[in-house]
């Protein structure tokens, strides 16, 4: 099958930032806090169209010096590295799909590189 369609190279940046933490008042049958953490995960196709998802995502913290710092911040610390990657794994989770919707019904590139076959010459 040829093609004559002409291929253009576009490049798509993305970001994730996380807000404000908050100690969350839910009415649920856990006796450890809630927390709630806001994000924006956005993705930008060189200056021409951007996909971005904010929000919060809400967890139970039992970890009591964790949640004192909390508290007493309103932000996770940088060093809070394992937490701040789960909230990011999380959150790809949750958009990954969501986004490829949204690029292949806008007709933008995908933000990440579908797969591909390739077969070895015998």
């Amino acid at each position: 099958m040829a093609s004559n369609s002409t291929k253009y190279s576009v490049t798509v940046n993305s970001n994730f930032n996380l807000g404000k933490v908050e100690k969350e008042k839910i009415n649920a049958d856990s006796k450890k806090p809630i927390f709630g953490f806001e994000f924006t995960y956005s993705m930008e196709y060189d200056k021409f169209a951007a996909v971005v998802f904010k929000g919060k995502i809400f967890l139970e913290i039992e970890d009591k010096e964790m949640t004192k710092e909390l508290e007493k911040s309103g932000t996770i610390q940088k060093e809070n590295k394992e937490l701040r990657k789960f909230i990011l794994d999380v959150v790809l989770a949750r958009t990954h799909v969501e986004a490829l919707h949204l690029e292949e019904k806008l007709g933008l590139p995908f933000h990440v590189q579908s797969p591909k076959v390739s077969f070895e010459k015998n």
